[in-house]
């Protein structure tokens, strides 16, 4: 009797565990801060040229095995652009570009300013 009450203990713990694991995966690429600058961007073509020029590259770094930092800067027609994006280094190089599209997706949220970044459980974007 008593064997059977600690398996069924065990088991309750660990179902627990695993549900709770679950539940955290699901909201992995969900924003846990997002910061908007206050100052408004330029809107010339030069700067959104810029903008998604240094996005694209950001990507194109992380998208090497074993890479979790990147960084990258378009100084173009004098409109520059700096952009530094990170990912937790347990991350496959799959999980590191979800994150960082997320990440993306919710800076492009922002209204037209000159800056932004944001915080996910396993990734970062300036």
């Amino acid at each position: 009797m008593a064997v059977f009450v600690v398996v069924v203990i065990v088991l309750m713990i660990s179902e627990l565990g695993t549900s709770q694991l679950n539940n955290n995966s699901t909201n992995i690429n969900t924003p846990i801060r997002l910061s908007c600058g206050s100052n408004p961007a330029m809107s010339s073509s030069s700067f959104i040229s810029n903008l998604n020029s240094t996005i694209a590259q950001l990507r194109s770094h992380l998208s090497n095995n074993g890479v979790y930092f990147a960084r990258a800067q378009n100084l173009r027609n004098g409109d520059s652009v700096y952009g530094l994006a990170q990912c937790r280094n347990y991350l496959s190089t799959d999980q590191c570009l979800a994150c960082y599209d997320a990440a993306v997706s919710a800076v492009e949220t922002c209204p037209s300013v000159n800056g932004a970044h944001v915080f996910l459980d396993n990734c970062f974007l300036r």
